[in-house]
């Protein structure tokens, strides 16, 4: 039977600096481009954020960051209107402070 090591044998002779590379390439092809909104699902955005700072609802954000798509869970604690953010309040008791420009959804979290 052939025992073959796969990938292993192969990693004797590469340099360091060729396996950050490789890396970094397949890092840069996950990458996504920020999703185009629509203006209905802007506004129902805007709906859910208003009732959610009201009622201080949990809501679930979904935010454009670096080519990919973070979650965070938590209720808005304030909407800066002045430097385009909001600051959220997550479940560890973390404020965050994310712009408008990149929220991609926002959903409540029952």
């Amino acid at each position: 039977m052939l025992r073959d090591r796969g990938t292993i044998k192969w990693t004797a002779m590469m340099l360091p600096e060729h396996v950050q590379s490789i890396k970094e390439i397949l890092a840069e092809a996950k990458k996504i481009k920020m999703p185009i909104l629509e203006e209905d699902k802007i506004r129902e955005m805007e709906l859910l954020l208003l009732e959610g700072i009201e009622y201080n609802l949990l809501l679930h954000f979904d935010i454009f960051k670096n080519g990919a798509i973070l979650s965070i869970s938590g209720k808005t604690t304030y909407i800066d209107h002045l430097n385009q953010e909001l600051r959220i309040q997550d479940i560890n008791n973390q404020t965050h402070s994310i712009p408008f420009h990149s929220l991609v959804n926002i959903q409540n979290d029952y």
